[in-house]
């Protein structure tokens, strides 16, 4: 049941990177980890990654933070399908933690989903990915640069937290992190144009008859 209503919200919203596609990705590598680590609780996992970018479904993700949005639309699709409210209460803090924004991850269900969405940007392909995501917001090459070495800095720092997350990152984030940069200088210094916005165009190039 969880299942098919995410995917029918996802569907639904359209949204060119926070979608199914990528929910399925995270999975993967949430179960990959998981296989690894004891006492994993698969009726809090599992729904916490079919549902930790469901907050991109609401109104309510650009006041709120997409986390917090989440995880009170997950309560509330959880508990119209039975769950118990401890599973339930499980279920949001993975959502609530698996940015380290709103909440810091303290069980191994929120551990394994966070570093489960790291890996998504642990890795060149994150460059090709990133197009969608500066569609998506609607954003600027140097708006989405700022933003992405900033979290990848923190993450960095952070660290991940499962044995198995650590070996699939091997590093990746440092290249990454390293290649934005390289790109942020080019943009800043030699190619400006890659920056420019209609604002821009219009005062540095005013039309005269």
């Amino acid at each position: 049941q969880v299942h098919g209503e995410a995917k029918r919200r996802y569907d639904e919203a359209g949204r060119p990177n926070h979608n199914f596609i990528h929910v399925m990705r995270d999975l993967h590598r949430a179960l990959l980890i998981a296989k690894e680590e004891d006492d994993v609780n698969y009726t809090v996992l599992i729904p916490s990654v079919l549902l930790h970018d469901i907050g991109f479904c609401t109104d309510q993700h650009e006041k709120e933070g997409h986390d917090a949005a989440g995880a009170r639309l997950a309560a509330e699709m959880l508990s119209s399908v039975g769950y118990q409210r401890e599973e339930i209460d499980g279920v949001c803090h993975c959502i609530l933690a698996h940015k380290g924004h709103a909440d810091f991850p303290r069980t191994i269900e929120a551990k394994i989903l966070y570093d489960a969405d790291v890996l998504e940007k642990a890795g060149l392909v994150f460059l090709l990915f990133g197009g969608k995501v500066m569609g998506e917001f609607q954003e600027s090459v140097d708006e989405f640069l700022s933003r992405e070495i900033v979290h990848r800095s923190r993450e960095i720092s952070r660290g991940l937290f499962t044995r198995k997350g650590r070996e699939l990152e091997g590093g990746r984030l440092q290249k990454v992190i390293a290649l934005f940069r390289k790109i942020q200088d080019e943009v800043t210094n030699e190619r400006p144009d890659y920056a420019i916005s209609e604002p821009d165009l219009w005062a540095k190039h005013i039309p005269t008859d």
